[in-house]
């Protein structure tokens, strides 16, 4: 007998895909899908890794967190909602004249947003930037992007990897949402996602390989 690889969503998780519904139903638009498929990556980085001060978002020793995917912005509210960077409140007004809360998260608007993401393919070129300013300065901020599984179609995100193994930048960290859609097909469908792994095993011999800047 097989045995489900799905589990049960905990409280949390539930919780947390409420406030997202919470805002899509206020703004009346949104990327229900791409944003449901981040909850739990993202759940995982606020609760339990990312340093960061609620009261202080400038905090020097904070922890940056970059979503390039940016239309999955509203998992990012819901976070930042439920740590109180924003109010929970804000997450009605999502899309709406007089808002913070666009279609795509920007930075200055958004306390706890890092990075003005949406135009999909930058996010890591950012990240990449931000883990090498932090090895110049020499602290211990580190750095997180997430991209989606068909946004790595792009070719400068593929030119950031590089870049990210050539610095051997072991702040930085990027993590796909592999969640097998892209808004037109199966991401098997389009570039075979599954033939990243032997370009990421590659820029990590590269990057062993490498020597710091």
């Amino acid at each position: 007998m097989r045995r489900s690889l799905e589990s049960p969503l905990d409280e949390r998780s539930r919780a947390l895909r409420r406030l997202v519904i919470s805002a899509l139903e206020g703004g009346g638009r949104g990327h229900f899908g791409s944003s449901m498929s981040l909850i739990e990556i993202l759940r995982a980085l606020y609760d339990n890794f990312l340093r960061y001060r609620v009261d202080q978002p400038e905090w020097p020793g904070r922890d940056r967190f970059i979503l390039s995917k940016g239309h999955g912005c509203l998992t990012l509210y819901a976070l930042l909602a439920d740590k109180g960077f924003i109010e929970r409140d804000a997450l009605r007004g999502f899309c709406s004249q007089h808002s913070c809360l666009g279609g795509h998260p920007e930075v200055g608007k958004i306390p706890g947003v890092e990075a003005s993401t949406g135009a999909l393919g930058h996010g890591l070129s950012i990240g990449v930037g931000m883990a090498l300013a932090s090895h110049i300065r020499g602290d211990s901020s580190r750095v997180v992007v997430v991209t989606g599984d068909g946004e790595i179609n792009e070719g400068s995100v593929w030119e950031a990897a590089m870049s990210a193994a050539k610095h051997r930048l072991e702040s930085l960290t990027v993590m796909i949402d592999y969640n097998k859609l892209q808004s037109y097909g199966a991401t098997r469908d389009v570039a075979r996602p599954g033939a990243t792994d032997g370009q990421m095993a590659r820029l990590r011999i590269r990057g062993k390989r490498g020597q710091r800047p």
